[in-house]
């Protein structure tokens, strides 16, 4: 318990974001660690601590936790700076506490967003994806009523069209009526004018016997 209380940094007030290293050496102490996170540039821990060869570091934020872990994993530790007592370095495992065990390299490391950030996030892309499907409705209902427009107007244009050809072809009709009426009217002239002359030839032949 003596060894235990040595190697232990004191315990986090409140609970922060833990990743867990292991693999660690029989010797090795609490300090170690936290000289092992500083030597490979980790974020600095809240709180450090070593019980039969695992280890424990704190922090307070998830993007230092997923940093610490990049940085740590696959890493070799090596007593402190002053420790007095002596080990290889060894090669450790490094994983954030919710992965169970499932070591995370440096190149596969993924972020652990916090359940709360990670709902806003979520209720975010919700509203995002909301956005998207109203703007592409307005836009097919901008285009259908565009189109309908258009159709309408291409619609009067095509009666508008029709309309003048309608009347364009009862003036033609009426202009052939007309030239008709025309041309019945002189018929009846020449009718009239060929009857006269042959009455008149008629009195001349009639003229001509009694003269005889």
């Amino acid at each position: 318990e003596n060894v235990t209380r040595k190697r232990s940094a004191r315990m986090s007030r409140g609970r922060g974001y833990r990743i867990i290293i292991e693999g660690l050496p029989e010797q090795a102490s609490w300090q170690d660690l936290k000289d092992f996170a500083r030597e490979f540039g980790a974020p600095h821990p809240r709180y450090t601590d070593v019980r039969y060869g695992k280890g424990t570091l704190e922090f307070e934020d998830s993007r230092d936790a997923d940093d610490a872990v990049r940085k740590l994993d696959g890493r070799k530790i090596r007593p402190g700076r002053g420790a007095r007592h002596d080990y290889p370095p060894t090669r450790v495992k490094v994983f954030d506490e919710d992965g169970g065990g499932r070591g995370r390299s440096r190149s596969s490391s993924r972020s652990r967003t916090p359940p709360r950030r990670r709902e806003r996030r979520d209720r975010s892309r919700d509203r995002g994806r909301d956005r998207s499907r109203d703007r592409t409705r307005d836009r097919k209902e901008r285009r259908r009523r565009d189109g309908s427009e258009e159709d309408d107007r291409r619609g009067r244009r095509d009666r508008d069209m029709r309309r003048k050809d309608d009347e364009g072809d009862r003036d033609d009709d009426r202009g052939r009526d007309r030239d008709d009426d025309r041309r019945r009217g002189d018929d009846e002239e020449d009718e009239k004018s060929r009857g006269k002359d042959d009455k008149d030839d008629k009195d001349d032949d009639e003229d001509r016997r009694r003269d005889d």
